[in-house]
């Protein structure tokens, strides 16, 4: 082989690992979703599959059987690195993971599972409206995840799938508490080799969903225990545990409402979570314009929803999150962790993890916290935890721009394979 040829070889090996480009993004995914995407060199496999898994527990919508719970399946075959489930944040389906799904792919990890969580995404809802985000018990998500794990580790068996490959975990937002809840709860050996959870609820900055000033008293309304106290009341005594804790833009959702509108203050512009029009604009296309109905008449007879779109939470959904995530940092549940190595990856300018500072940053300092409190508790590892700040990022890294994003996959990458 010649000198040239050998660059170029190295040139396209180096190219094949990259993700794909922001610019790309939108119209590359859309194309996948309308026409298919296949497996190369199987024109009969298709790289996404929808699959589902009983659950052992019943469900609004269910008619009377066990809930199904659904999760997405992109890849054809095992990965040099092994396999990868993702754990969606809340309101987001599997599908919006396409693009992710691809760039762990393309670095060895396959396939990749992404779970449709309870209520959510391509999973049955949980109430007569469906755009309510809505769980009795939190630590449901946590079951979900278990069942979720056990169905797809059987199929990676038949793939060829051995006791010596690996089995990765990551997620956003709300599928990192998931992941924290199902580290405390799970019996028996966990299959997964590490995890890395990107902008995790650990401590909900609750202020950040509504246009008020971080005030002292705004400040208390909107802590865990003023949250938790309002919850109560509306949900204990008043009986409205299935409306919807808010019922402004956090109420129900209205197709063709999201417009990503760039604003010159940080605070403002975090409110979409991302600085990428384009894949802001993806999940746009996912629950307003793409056509599910064939996909929903074949398969979600009587489940009334029309696409993956979802809205705000319940009082039942905020008051058990909450006092979850009050459990999940104590002492007693940390002790329990399994021996699984773990990454907290969380983006400097994230105001949902904690509380913005007057510089447009994040106080982060919940995060660097409760992994030190992880490996000081936990009975195997002083070293359990890393903690890592991705600057400048906001909360969804894997929808971020791409200099944000990049760095974000490739820690993820660096952590999990090393």
């Amino acid at each position: 082989m010649s000198r040239i040829s050998l660059a170029l070889c190295l040139l396209a090996l180096s190219f094949s690992s990259q993700a794909l480009e922001e610019k790309y993004a939108y119209s590359e995914i859309v194309d996948y979703l309308q026409n298919g995407k296949k497996c190369d060199g199987n024109p009969n496999q298709d790289f996404w599959e929808l699959k589902s898994v009983k659950t052992p527990f019943y469900a609004f919508q269910s008619q009377g059987k066990k809930y199904h719970l659904r999760y997405s399946k992109f890849g054809c075959s095992i990965g040099k690195k092994g396999a990868l489930v993702i754990g969606p944040g809340r309101t987001e389906a599997s599908v919006e993971y396409y693009e992710t799904a691809i760039d762990f792919i393309k670095r060895g990890y396959s396939p990749v599972y992404v779970i449709d969580h309870r209520g959510q995404g391509f999973s049955p809802r949980l109430l007569e409206n469906t755009y309510k985000g809505h769980v009795v018990n939190f630590l449901d998500y946590s079951s979900d995840l278990n069942s979720a794990t056990i169905a797809i580790q059987k199929e990676l068996k038949t793939m060829g799938f051995s006791a010596t490959d690996n089995l990765y975990y990551t997620s956003n937002s709300m599928g990192g508490a998931i992941w924290l809840g199902y580290l405390g709860t799970v019996k028996g050996k966990v299959p997964y080799k590490k995890a890395a959870i990107l902008g995790a609820q650990i401590r909900v900055n609750y202020l950040s969903y509504i246009d008020k000033e971080p005030t002292v008293l705004n400040n208390a309304i909107y802590s865990e225990a003023g949250v938790i106290a309002q919850a109560t009341l509306a949900c204990k005594v008043q009986g409205k545990c299935n409306d919807f804790a808010r019922n402004d833009s956090f109420g129900t959702y209205t197709p063709g409402s999201r417009q990503f509108v760039y604003e010159d203050n940080v605070r403002d512009q975090e409110k979409f979570m991302t600085h990428s029009k384009n894949r802001y604009d993806l999940k746009t296309y996912i629950w307003d314009t793409h056509d599910w109905s064939a996909l929903i008449n074949e398969a979600y007879q009587g489940e009334n929803w029309i696409s993956p779109a979802l809205g705000g939470t319940t009082f039942s959904w905020t008051y058990t999150a909450t006092k979850f995530l009050l459990k999940m940092r104590s002492r007693k549940f940390i002790k329990g962790f399994p021996n699984v190595p773990l990454l907290i990856l969380t983006g400097s300018n994230d105001h949902r993890a904690y509380k913005p500072l007057r510089d447009g940053g994040s106080d982060l300092s919940r995060h660097i916290k409760y992994c030190k409190k992880i490996n000081r508790h936990n009975s195997h590892s002083k070293k359990l935890c890393t903690f890592k700040e991705l600057k400048g990022s906001f909360h969804e890294i894997y929808k971020e721009s791409d200099i944000y994003r990049n760095e974000g996959i490739e820690s993820v990458d660096k952590f999990l394979s090393n």
